[in-house]
Protein backbone atom coordinates (compact mmCIF):
# COMPACT_ATOMS: atom_id res chain seq x y z
CA UNK A 1 0.00 0.00 0.00
CA UNK A 2 2.65 2.26 0.96
CA UNK A 3 5.12 1.34 -1.98
CA UNK A 4 2.01 2.16 -4.22
CA UNK A 5 1.18 5.56 -2.94
CA UNK A 6 4.58 6.44 -2.76
CA UNK A 7 4.89 4.90 -6.74
CA UNK A 8 1.49 7.77 -7.25
CA UNK A 9 2.50 9.98 -4.99
CA UNK A 10 6.01 10.67 -6.59
CA UNK A 11 3.81 10.71 -10.16
CA UNK A 12 1.93 13.39 -8.99
CA UNK A 13 5.09 15.37 -8.11
CA UNK A 14 6.70 14.61 -11.25
CA UNK A 15 3.28 15.82 -13.08
CA UNK A 16 3.04 19.07 -10.59
CA UNK A 17 6.99 19.41 -10.85
CA UNK A 18 6.42 19.85 -14.75
CA UNK A 19 3.22 21.58 -14.53
CA UNK A 20 5.05 24.04 -11.92
CA UNK A 21 7.69 24.49 -14.23
CA UNK A 22 6.21 25.46 -17.21
CA UNK A 23 3.60 27.61 -15.01
CA UNK A 24 6.43 29.75 -13.59
CA UNK A 25 8.22 29.86 -16.78
CA UNK A 26 4.99 31.19 -18.28
CA UNK A 27 4.85 33.67 -15.52
CA UNK A 28 8.22 34.53 -15.67
CA UNK A 29 7.74 35.43 -19.65
CA UNK A 30 4.81 37.17 -19.05
CA UNK A 31 6.80 39.44 -16.23
CA UNK A 32 9.95 40.33 -18.27
CA UNK A 33 7.11 41.01 -20.99
CA UNK A 34 4.75 43.72 -19.18
CA UNK A 35 8.37 44.75 -17.87
CA UNK A 36 9.47 45.31 -21.49
CA UNK A 37 6.22 46.76 -22.96
CA UNK A 38 6.33 48.99 -19.73
CA UNK A 39 9.89 50.50 -20.52
CA UNK A 40 8.83 50.60 -23.92
CA UNK A 41 5.96 52.38 -23.23
CA UNK A 42 7.00 55.10 -21.19
CA UNK A 43 9.22 57.04 -23.70
CA UNK A 44 6.55 56.57 -26.47
CA UNK A 45 3.79 58.17 -23.90
CA UNK A 46 5.97 60.58 -23.10
CA UNK A 47 6.82 61.01 -26.43
CA UNK A 48 2.81 61.29 -27.00
CA UNK A 49 2.48 63.80 -23.86
CA UNK A 50 5.08 65.79 -25.85
CA UNK A 51 3.02 65.83 -28.69
CA UNK A 52 -0.03 67.11 -27.22
CA UNK A 53 1.52 69.87 -25.25
CA UNK A 54 2.80 70.90 -28.68
CA UNK A 55 -0.95 70.34 -30.10
CA UNK A 56 -2.05 72.88 -27.53
CA UNK A 57 0.77 75.92 -28.08
CA UNK A 58 3.57 76.47 -30.29
CA UNK A 59 5.83 78.93 -30.81
CA UNK A 60 6.51 80.07 -34.68
CA UNK A 61 8.57 83.06 -33.77
CA UNK A 62 9.90 85.23 -30.69
CA UNK A 63 12.05 88.44 -30.01
CA UNK A 64 15.35 86.48 -28.91
CA UNK A 65 16.21 86.31 -32.54
CA UNK A 66 17.10 88.80 -35.39
CA UNK A 67 17.14 85.82 -38.17
CA UNK A 68 15.18 85.90 -41.51
CA UNK A 69 13.59 82.77 -40.29
CA UNK A 70 11.52 81.85 -37.67
CA UNK A 71 11.31 78.76 -35.44
CA UNK A 72 10.03 76.40 -37.62
CA UNK A 73 12.26 77.15 -40.40
CA UNK A 74 10.24 79.58 -42.49
CA UNK A 75 11.23 82.43 -43.89
CA UNK A 76 10.03 86.03 -43.09
CA UNK A 77 9.71 88.51 -46.39
CA UNK A 78 7.50 91.28 -47.73
CA UNK A 79 5.87 92.38 -50.62
CA UNK A 80 4.20 94.73 -52.50
CA UNK A 81 1.94 95.19 -55.64
CA UNK A 82 4.91 96.83 -57.89
CA UNK A 83 4.51 93.40 -60.02
CA UNK A 84 1.25 94.43 -60.79
CA UNK A 85 2.27 97.64 -61.99
CA UNK A 86 1.30 99.55 -58.93
CA UNK A 87 3.30 101.95 -56.80
CA UNK A 88 2.98 101.02 -53.15
CA UNK A 89 6.27 100.94 -51.18
CA UNK A 90 7.37 98.61 -48.37
CA UNK A 91 10.25 98.41 -45.94
CA UNK A 92 11.95 96.01 -45.66
CA UNK A 93 12.18 96.18 -49.31
CA UNK A 94 10.24 93.53 -51.49
CA UNK A 95 12.07 90.75 -53.30
CA UNK A 96 12.66 91.66 -56.81
CA UNK A 97 14.57 88.67 -58.48
CA UNK A 98 13.89 86.33 -55.50
CA UNK A 99 16.07 87.59 -53.37
CA UNK A 100 15.04 88.32 -49.34
CA UNK A 101 16.36 91.55 -47.94
CA UNK A 102 14.37 91.41 -44.86
CA UNK A 103 15.30 92.67 -41.20
CA UNK A 104 14.02 92.70 -38.31
CA UNK A 105 13.79 95.62 -36.25
CA UNK A 106 14.19 96.53 -31.99
CA UNK A 107 13.43 96.40 -29.66
CA UNK A 108 10.54 93.69 -29.58
CA UNK A 109 7.72 93.44 -26.94
CA UNK A 110 8.53 94.46 -23.59
CA UNK A 111 11.35 96.81 -24.66
CA UNK A 112 13.93 93.42 -25.66
CA UNK A 113 14.87 91.38 -28.45
CA UNK A 114 13.49 91.82 -32.15
CA UNK A 115 9.90 92.02 -33.47
CA UNK A 116 9.03 92.15 -37.29
CA UNK A 117 8.10 95.79 -38.29
CA UNK A 118 6.93 97.11 -41.60
CA UNK A 119 6.38 100.40 -42.87
CA UNK A 120 5.69 102.25 -46.35
CA UNK A 121 3.01 103.66 -48.24
CA UNK A 122 -0.27 101.87 -50.23
CA UNK A 123 0.28 103.24 -53.98
CA UNK A 124 -2.71 105.50 -56.17
CA UNK A 125 -1.67 103.73 -58.91
CA UNK A 126 -4.10 100.79 -58.55
CA UNK A 127 -7.91 100.43 -56.76
CA UNK A 128 -6.32 97.48 -54.85
CA UNK A 129 -3.33 98.75 -53.80
CA UNK A 130 -1.44 97.03 -50.86
CA UNK A 131 1.58 96.00 -48.65
CA UNK A 132 2.67 93.01 -46.25
CA UNK A 133 4.33 90.61 -44.88
CA UNK A 134 4.80 87.02 -44.80
CA UNK A 135 5.99 84.79 -42.12
CA UNK A 136 6.40 80.59 -43.87
CA UNK A 137 5.81 77.94 -42.30
CA UNK A 138 8.44 75.52 -42.74
CA UNK A 139 11.80 76.01 -44.59
CA UNK A 140 10.07 73.91 -48.08
CA UNK A 141 6.71 76.11 -47.51
CA UNK A 142 8.14 78.88 -50.09
CA UNK A 143 8.70 78.85 -53.59
CA UNK A 144 9.71 76.42 -55.51
CA UNK A 145 8.98 73.58 -52.88
CA UNK A 146 5.48 74.70 -51.59
CA UNK A 147 5.25 72.07 -48.68
CA UNK A 148 2.50 73.05 -46.77
CA UNK A 149 2.39 71.80 -43.03
CA UNK A 150 -1.16 70.58 -41.40
CA UNK A 151 -2.20 73.13 -38.71
CA UNK A 152 -5.59 71.01 -37.83
CA UNK A 153 -4.47 70.01 -34.57
CA UNK A 154 -4.81 73.89 -33.29
CA UNK A 155 -7.58 75.98 -32.70
CA UNK A 156 -6.14 79.16 -33.61
CA UNK A 157 -3.25 81.92 -33.46
CA UNK A 158 -1.98 84.34 -31.57
CA UNK A 159 0.43 87.28 -31.85
CA UNK A 160 0.99 90.86 -30.19
CA UNK A 161 0.88 93.62 -32.50
CA UNK A 162 1.47 97.97 -32.02
CA UNK A 163 1.34 100.60 -34.77
CA UNK A 164 -0.09 103.31 -36.62
CA UNK A 165 -2.54 103.36 -39.58
CA UNK A 166 -3.23 106.49 -41.14
CA UNK A 167 -5.98 105.13 -43.02
CA UNK A 168 -7.33 101.81 -44.58
CA UNK A 169 -7.25 98.23 -43.45
CA UNK A 170 -5.13 95.45 -41.73
CA UNK A 171 -5.68 92.05 -42.72
CA UNK A 172 -4.50 88.65 -40.85
CA UNK A 173 -4.78 86.52 -43.65
CA UNK A 174 -4.38 82.41 -43.91
CA UNK A 175 -3.91 81.95 -47.78
CA UNK A 176 -5.08 78.62 -49.43
CA UNK A 177 -1.56 77.69 -51.90
CA UNK A 178 -1.04 74.66 -54.06
CA UNK A 179 2.72 73.09 -55.01
CA UNK A 180 2.86 74.66 -58.48
CA UNK A 181 5.05 78.36 -59.01
CA UNK A 182 3.00 81.44 -60.00
CA UNK A 183 6.02 82.63 -62.19
CA UNK A 184 4.96 86.02 -62.20
CA UNK A 185 5.05 86.63 -58.54
CA UNK A 186 7.46 84.18 -57.73
CA UNK A 187 5.48 83.17 -55.11
CA UNK A 188 3.16 79.33 -54.73
CA UNK A 189 0.10 79.46 -57.13
CA UNK A 190 -3.19 80.48 -55.50
CA UNK A 191 -5.92 78.38 -55.49
CA UNK A 192 -8.64 80.72 -54.61
CA UNK A 193 -7.53 83.18 -56.49
CA UNK A 194 -6.19 85.51 -53.50
CA UNK A 195 -9.93 85.22 -52.10
CA UNK A 196 -8.81 83.84 -48.67
CA UNK A 197 -9.46 82.72 -45.20
CA UNK A 198 -8.86 86.76 -43.75
CA UNK A 199 -9.73 88.77 -40.47
CA UNK A 200 -9.61 92.68 -40.58
CA UNK A 201 -7.44 93.18 -37.05
CA UNK A 202 -6.99 97.12 -37.74
CA UNK A 203 -8.92 98.07 -34.54
CA UNK A 204 -5.81 96.26 -32.96
CA UNK A 205 -3.72 98.30 -33.95
CA UNK A 206 -2.34 101.62 -31.86
CA UNK A 207 0.40 102.66 -29.72
CA UNK A 208 0.62 100.08 -27.30
CA UNK A 209 0.97 96.85 -27.48
CA UNK A 210 -1.76 94.36 -27.68
CA UNK A 211 -2.48 90.78 -27.56
CA UNK A 212 -4.02 89.49 -30.45
CA UNK A 213 -6.03 86.12 -30.29
CA UNK A 214 -8.07 84.45 -33.29
CA UNK A 215 -9.97 81.36 -33.41
CA UNK A 216 -9.82 79.72 -36.89
CA UNK A 217 -13.15 78.24 -37.08
CA UNK A 218 -15.18 82.18 -35.98
CA UNK A 219 -12.67 84.75 -36.30
CA UNK A 220 -11.88 84.29 -39.97
CA UNK A 221 -14.08 84.32 -43.22
CA UNK A 222 -13.42 83.98 -46.98
CA UNK A 223 -14.69 87.60 -48.73
CA UNK A 224 -18.25 88.44 -49.72
CA UNK A 225 -17.33 88.41 -53.97
CA UNK A 226 -15.66 85.23 -53.12
CA UNK A 227 -16.26 82.95 -56.07
CA UNK A 228 -18.34 79.94 -55.84
CA UNK A 229 -15.54 78.12 -57.16
CA UNK A 230 -13.51 79.26 -55.11
CA UNK A 231 -14.78 78.54 -51.89
CA UNK A 232 -13.09 76.28 -49.37
CA UNK A 233 -13.48 74.66 -46.05
CA UNK A 234 -11.30 76.30 -43.26
CA UNK A 235 -10.50 72.81 -42.31
CA UNK A 236 -9.09 72.22 -46.29
CA UNK A 237 -6.93 75.55 -45.76
CA UNK A 238 -5.42 74.29 -42.25
CA UNK A 239 -4.50 70.56 -43.76
CA UNK A 240 -1.40 72.56 -46.19
CA UNK A 241 -1.26 75.60 -44.61
CA UNK A 242 2.30 77.04 -46.21
CA UNK A 243 2.31 80.88 -44.45
CA UNK A 244 0.33 83.37 -42.95
CA UNK A 245 0.52 87.22 -44.17
CA UNK A 246 -0.55 90.34 -42.54
CA UNK A 247 -1.48 92.70 -45.86
CA UNK A 248 -2.23 96.89 -45.48
CA UNK A 249 -5.41 97.70 -47.95
CA UNK A 250 -7.21 99.81 -49.26
CA UNK A 251 -4.51 102.96 -47.92
CA UNK A 252 -5.26 105.56 -50.78
CA UNK A 253 -1.15 107.18 -50.47
CA UNK A 254 -1.37 107.07 -46.66
CA UNK A 255 1.60 105.47 -44.31
CA UNK A 256 1.69 102.68 -42.31
CA UNK A 257 3.81 101.49 -39.33
CA UNK A 258 3.43 97.66 -37.69
CA UNK A 259 5.16 96.01 -35.33
CA UNK A 260 4.63 92.18 -35.03
CA UNK A 261 6.15 89.85 -32.16
CA UNK A 262 5.49 86.72 -30.51
CA UNK A 263 3.62 84.70 -33.05
CA UNK A 264 2.17 81.20 -31.85
CA UNK A 265 -0.14 78.70 -32.39
CA UNK A 266 -2.88 77.63 -30.20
Amino acid sequence: MDQKYNKLEGFELTKNKDFLKQLLLKKITEKKSKVSFNIKFLPVFAALLAIAAVGMYMKIDYNNSNTKCNSLGGIWCTYDDHRYGGNSKVWPPASTSCENLFVKSEPGYGGRGYAVRITGTAGTKLGSAYIGVNAFLSEHSACPRCDGIDLRRFRGIEFKIKGSVELGRVMFIIPHEGSALDKKLFTCKSLTDYEDFESDITKDIGTKWKIVRLVFTKDFKQPNWTKPEHKVSMDEVLANANLLKWQYVDGKGHFVDIWIDDLQLF
